[in-house]
């Protein structure tokens, strides 16, 4: 670990001094209309220390051979941000994207769109199952609460295996987003076999798993129990990050998540350099 992350965090075993935010959107991706100067204003505003720019590489919903929804213009943002950094001397600012997992195909195109963009992190995200968007409520007509969370859970633990370079595999619990139940909340207990095959797989492959605070909306939150189920088998590491689309969304509930990940055992949050892992004791 170098010098400056040394001082920034207390000795083993103490809480974190520093606050990172791991999954933050702008107007680059096509469901967020926030400027990329207004997320780091709310981001110096909560107080963080670093974030990662994670807009959306899409190629999972195509029309035509064409995706659906245009990947970010990850040049062009770039760019902005050399114009801006100066500006924001508290925070170490880094660039990341955010890509849809579906199959080798979208694996493929994702990462021509972002192969020579020298990134520093990529979460591995599955947002479409069965060729259509789970964040809908219209996903779950006809079915039940446990039918299409185990199905999502499948569809997971298959999509993470076509895509080999991403670092962190994102939101777990995206089903749980907007599912149209009083009882929302994603548990071990429905799938644990799941969950096995699934950390499993990370652990021995280098990747690891965001806790995406987004899902709990205003409700409690969740994942103590698939927290402690990842770090007996292995796990070692998470990242942590708020899905903002929205400046009041930047740096949301992250101290619930760290205090989750601390209660699991888990030792590390990792923050990420050209998509290795730096390593912050909790």
């Amino acid at each position: 670990m170098r010098i400056m992350e040394l001082l920034t965090f207390f000795c083993s075993g103490l809480i974190i001094k520093s606050m990172f935010d791991y999954h933050i959107h702008t107007h680059y991706s096509m469901d967020s209309e926030a400027s990329l100067a207004r997320q780091l204003d709310a981001a110096v505003r909560m107080g963080l220390s670093e974030l990662c720019l994670t807009d959306h590489v899409d190629f999972d919903e195509m029309d035509a051979g064409v995706p659906l929804y245009p990947p970010a213009d990850l040049k062009t943002l770039r760019l902005e941000l050399e114009t801006l950094k100066k500006s924001y001397p508290t925070l170490m600012i880094k660039r990341g994207a955010e890509i849809g997992l579906c199959d080798t195909a979208c694996a493929e195109a994702a990462y021509e769109h972002i192969r020579d963009l020298e990134l520093d992190y990529v979460i591995g995200s599955l947002h479409v199952l069965e060729g259509e968007n789970v964040y809908y409520p219209s996903y779950f007509e006809g079915k039940t609460r446990d039918e299409r969370y185990i199905a999502y859970m499948e569809g997971l633990n298959r999509a993470i295996r076509t895509n080999a370079y991403f670092c962190a595999m994102g939101h777990y619990d995206f089903i749980a987003k907007n599912a149209p139940f009083s009882m929302r909340a994603m548990s071990l207990s429905l799938c644990p076999e799941l969950f096995d095959e699934i950390f499993t797989y990370l652990i021995h492959n280098g990747k690891t798993l965001e806790v995406n605070t987004s899902a709990w909306k205003d409700g409690a939150s969740w994942g103590l129990d698939i927290l402690k189920r990842f770090r007996a088998l292995g796990g070692d590491f998470v990242t942590v990050g708020s899905d903002a689309h929205r400046p009041v969304q930047v740096g949301n509930r992250l101290k619930e998540a760290l205090a989750l990940v601390r209660e699991a055992g888990i030792p590390y949050v990792a923050t990420y350099e050209r998509m290795k892992p730096v390593m912050h004791r909790i």
